[in-house]
């Protein structure tokens, strides 16, 4: 049944009485129009996933389109920004409705539905992307929870002491999972998908059916090179007021990063994953504006007058986009619509008093910062005393408690996970490396090959498996799991050299070769170093999810300033809270280096080898800095210490032979550069410096 302004507006649509309208003054006035996904022209399409992301057909899209172009001034990315001045906005000179047309997340039908109409009709747009969705072709947690228990075939299931009937109440279900996803805080929710799995005896949705359902960069380049901005919906789309402003921050670093790495272009804008008022925080806006962006965007708050825009907070509404009828009504009579009302209703749903278990929780990561394992242990203890379904404080006890050498305290917590949930990949992970730090090496093996089994995409249990294949001589087995995590990581060049290495010397020596264990350690650690490795693996945890993501691309990139000292100022929050983690302080130095602040990123290279004495990566660039500014005799003691673990970088042999050559040791120099060259037969600088030592001699 139609409410009263949608049988308004279609009277007034059906009868050409919109019209009048348009000759109302609406200058002062900014409506920016909020879709997500289109659907085809069939009647009987449907979905496995989430039917409420769909907010009309090709059809309808291509009539809202045409009637906007003909009674709107439709407005790009580009002229927002050109009528910003000095932080204020300055209203076109028309009299004209001004609308901007946006589209979230990163699904496909935005570039086989939606784009051709806007390309037919020379229509700009925004198109504002979740980046993980995109990278690892996984739907979005919304579209997961729907595909869950629409297939579900029980009556009803229980989750966390509650009963959810499933015959004509699944959308009541559907949304209270979804509500909890939004409301929740991120360490309540991590593994919420894959509980819902388990409850609802029903396998999630397999990677082909996901895959085929998203935008891929190719896609998202060509849309960007005809009138479409491409802007960041952040990260994970994680809600935002379910985050600390550090996670925030990362969200929308990594998430800028990431597209600026794929499209070769600045990203300017940032739309907030289910931006309604109370979904961000106090923060949001200040952290959206140190990440680099220029605008952002929030959802369903309403019109914008010209004059009161907030750079940080554009309203935006996905609501009454159904019919031609409501948009031409909501462009031309926008204050018939009334926002205010439902925010207040939304608000008053929400349930913000943390749990004793969330304080718990909080105190034993604040303990793991300060590097005090002991009242870490005590406080997730408490944590899970409160709750013991708390999966993520159960997860950060064991691990803790196996850093503390307290072994079987910790295989009991993190099995009583798995009696739960017999197939969580990450809990035999963890267990491996627990089993390793205490030295039972084959249940490593075993507890880490499950984990492969389980997710064959988990690229950091491939690696520590090698490790151990290493360890066991299996070393054809290790060069397998090196090859297989290259696969999952292409773009990865440290790797796919390692594995070229390792296919020589294979070739050179054969299948028995010790060789390949330098190989392992220059890239992941030893087993001798498996302690250091659950130092690392609690620290990340507490730390962030994305941190292993953010630290690759920033090693790997070239970024503008801007971007630069954006992350600069995530990792100094990082330092802040871990000041004991190598990491950070080799993070800070690659930065830095970056910046060409040469002092800073010795000082940082400095701390992190303080830290972490075999930290390969920190040594090789304080000995690559110290080298170009010419301090040869400091450098060459980082590089003997370099050499003791035989590393296979044909770089660091030819940089210790031009080092050596300036401090006139031309035997050692002859011997590195030769060293350099049996590596690399045709690496024309080693063979340079050789030419060279060769004329001293």
């Amino acid at each position: 049944m139609k409410g009263k302004k949608e049988l308004l507006a279609d009277i007034l649509f059906n009868s050409h009485l919109v019209g009048l309208f348009k000759r109302l003054p609406l200058r002062n006035k900014l409506i920016i129009l909020n879709y997500h996904r289109i659907r085809p022209n069939d009647p009987q399409f449907s979905t496995p996933f989430d039917d409420g992301v769909y907010n009309l057909d090709a059809d309808e899209f291509a009539r809202q389109v045409k009637w906007l172009k003909s009674n709107t001034q439709i407005m790009s990315e580009k002229d927002l920004l050109d009528h910003k001045q000095d932080g204020f906005f300055i209203a076109p000179k028309t009299s004209a409705p001004c609308v901007v047309i946006t589209f979230d997340d990163g699904y496909l039908d935005t570039y086989t539905l939606a784009y051709p109409i806007l390309k037919y009709y020379e229509v700009p747009a925004i198109l504002f992307v979740a980046t993980q969705m995109v990278r690892d072709r996984q739907m979005a947690w919304w579209d997961v929870i729907a595909y869950l228990i629409k297939r579900c075939a029980k009556p009803f299931i229980r989750f966390g002491g509650r009963q959810f009937p499933l015959g004509d109440e699944r959308k009541e279900a559907i949304a209270f999972f979804l509500l909890r996803m939004k409301q929740e805080k991120y360490e309540h929710t991590k593994y919420l998908l894959s509980e819902l799995s388990e409850a609802c005896e029903v396998a999630l949705p397999a990677p082909e059916l996901q895959d085929k359902e998203i935008l891929a960069w190719k896609e998202i380049r060509e849309m960007a090179q005809h009138h479409i901005a491409i802007g960041s919906h952040t990260h994970t789309h994680r809600v935002l007021s379910t985050l600390s402003p550090a996670a925030q921050k990362e969200e929308m670093i990594l998430s800028k990063l990431m597209i600026e790495e794929n499209l070769g272009q600045p990203v300017l804008s940032i739309s907030y994953p289910v931006g309604e008022p109370h979904y961000i925080t106090v923060e949001t806006s200040v952290i959206a504006s140190v990440s680099g962006y220029l605008l952002g965007f929030t959802t369903n708050t309403g019109v914008n007058d010209w004059k009161s825009i907030q750079p940080y907070g554009v309203k935006r509404t996905a609501r009454l986009l159904e019919k031609v009828s409501t948009v031409s009504l909501l462009t031309v009579l926008p204050g018939l619509f009334s926002w205010d009302s439902a925010a207040s209703a939304q608000i008053k749903r929400m349930e913000t008093h943390p749990t004793y278990a969330d304080a718990y929780y909080r105190l034993g990561v604040i303990h793991l910062g300060q590097g005090k394992i002991e009242q870490a242990i005590s406080s997730f203890q408490q944590a899970v005393d409160s709750n013991p379904d708390y999966t993520e404080a159960r997860i950060k006890l064991g691990i803790s408690q196996g850093f503390a050498g307290r072994y079987d305290e910790a295989k009991k917590n993190l099995s009583v996970i798995l009696e739960k949930r017999p197939s969580f990949a990450d809990i035999y992970y963890y267990l491996g490396i627990i089993h390793a730090s205490n030295k039972q090496i084959l249940l490593a093996v075993q507890d880490l090959e499950k984990a492969v089994t389980i997710n064959p995409a988990y690229k950091d249990a491939i690696l520590k498996l090698g490790v151990l294949y290493c360890q066991q001589q299996q070393y054809t087995l290790a060069l397998t799991m090196l090859e297989r995590a290259s696969r999952l990581d292409p773009p990865d060049q440290d790797l796919l050299a390692l594995v070229e290495a390792g296919r020589n010397i294979i070739a050179a020596h054969g299948d028995e070769s010790s060789d390949l264990v330098p190989l392992f350690a220059s890239y992941v650690g030893n087993s001798d170093q498996i302690d250091e490795l659950v130092k690392g693996f609690v620290t990340h945890l507490s730390i962030s999810p994305n941190l292993n993501d953010i630290m690759a691309i920033v090693e790997k990139g070239a970024f503008p300033r801007d971007n630069l000292e954006s992350l600069l100022l995530l990792f100094q929050d990082y330092k802040a809270i871990f000041p004991e983690y190598s990491d950070i302080h080799y993070m800070l130095g690659i930065l830095y280096k970056k910046l060409y602040q040469n002092q800073d990123a010795e000082r940082c290279f400095r701390e992190s080898i303080r830290l972490n004495p075999n930290y390969v990566k920190a040594r090789l660039n304080l000995f690559n800095l110290l080298k170009e500014q010419g301090r040869f005799q400091e450098a060459i003691e980082h590089g003997y210490a370099l050499e003791r673990f035989n590393l296979l970088y044909p770089g660091l042999y030819c940089g210790l032979a031009e080092t050596c050559l300036e401090l006139a040791r031309y035997e050692e120099a002859e011997k590195f550069a030769g060293k350099a060259i049996a590596m690399r037969p045709a690496y024309q600088r080693a063979q340079q410096v050789l030419q060279r030592i060769r004329e001293r001699l």
